[in-house]
């Protein structure tokens, strides 16, 4: 976690390096590309079969870049402590974690349940219906899914409100 002073939350919402990230059409790529990444990319790490574990690499890695951009489009506001904003900010920036709670709720939420209704099938038909063995991109996949959701939901979620409501940081 990044914290900053009030002089340093001023200098990063000042700095124009990346304004054209900032504009609709770079926070609907932003949160394009958050959305593959989050919802594509484990799924063909896990149907691809990869000898060296280059797809993977490139998944971790597209989660990093993502974070990274995410970042760089909303600011420090997630960071930001709440002396160093002022009550707009803080409230946008609130909003966006408990919607991006809610969703990281809801997909472990389905997750759990679906996996809970698995093993109910299961122990009611007597037999085993499916052998539970996961291979390392398999793993990989799931590892990262979950570490992905809890990365980029709370910025996502903020990158989604500011494009949503119009709101220039």
């Amino acid at each position: 976690m990044q914290m900053l002073g009030r002089r340093g939350v001023v200098r990063e919402l000042d700095d124009t390096r990346w304004d054209w990230l900032r504009g609709p059409l770079g926070l609907r790529m932003v949160v394009a590309l958050s959305i593959v990444v989050l919802f594509v990319a484990p799924v063909v790490v896990w149907f691809v079969e990869d000898r060296w574990g280059l797809v993977t690499l490139a998944f971790v890695a597209s989660v990093f870049l993502t974070r990274f951009l995410l970042r760089r489009a909303v600011r420090v506001v997630m960071d930001a402590p709440d002396h160093a904003l002022d009550e707009r900010l803080i409230a946008v920036r609130n909003q966006a974690y408990f919607l991006a709670y809610r969703a990281v709720a809801g997909v472990m939420g389905t997750g759990a349940s679906l996996l809970l209704l698995w093993s109910i099938v299961e122990i009611r038909s007597g037999a085993q219906v499916a052998d539970l063995s996961f291979s390392w991109p398999q793993v990989n996949a799931l590892l990262w899914f979950v570490l992905a959701q809890v990365v980029l939901l709370p910025s996502l979620a903020l990158a989604m409100s500011i494009h949503r409501r119009k709101v220039q940081l």
